[in-house]
């Protein structure tokens, strides 16, 4: 069995949804341009068809082909998460600073991880992160609208340092 990716990708409403504007899909028979340039706009997916005109966000592709419902980017819990450790906020005037980062699965990084609770299921006092969870450093321009951090520098190869 192939190994599944977990991509980000545009995640679109239904066509039937209150999301698209277009109305219903115009009879073949009665108007074939219509129905043409409303198919156009409307393509088939897995869940019917979708409406290109209403994005629902970003989602992960893989996770939310196996929910059957869109599970956005940031909650994709098949690859590592870089969330900045402990809360911390680069400074917002500089371009490219060194801001350290845990990185590690959704759920560990949401505290769900089994390693946070005791055998009773109570909460370890002081666990700050489980061991699934490593320690590394990202660049202040990696930061996404999400609050992780993703990608390659923007910067030349030493201005980071």
């Amino acid at each position: 069995m192939p190994e599944r990716q977990h991509e980000h990708g545009p995640y679109y409403w239904n066509a039937d949804s209150p999301h698209c504007n277009h109305g219903p899909d115009p009879d073949w028979n009665t108007n074939p341009e219509a129905h043409d340039l409303w198919a156009d706009k409307h393509p088939i997916s897995d869940d019917g068809r979708i409406c290109l005109d209403a994005p629902a966000g970003e989602a992960c592709l893989e996770c939310s082909a196996e929910e059957g419902d869109m599970v956005p980017w940031s909650a994709c819990r098949d690859r590592d998460h870089r969330r900045p450790k402990n809360g911390t906020v680069p400074n917002p005037d500089a371009d490219h600073q060194l801001v350290p980062v845990w990185v590690g699965p959704y759920w560990c990084l949401e505290r769900d991880c089994e390693d946070y609770f005791t055998d009773d299921g109570d909460e370890i006092p002081g666990k700050d992160r489980c061991s699934h969870i490593r320690e590394e450093q990202a660049c202040s321009c990696q930061r996404n609208k999400d609050g992780e951090y993703d990608g390659a520098c923007t910067a030349t190869a030493g201005a980071a340092a």
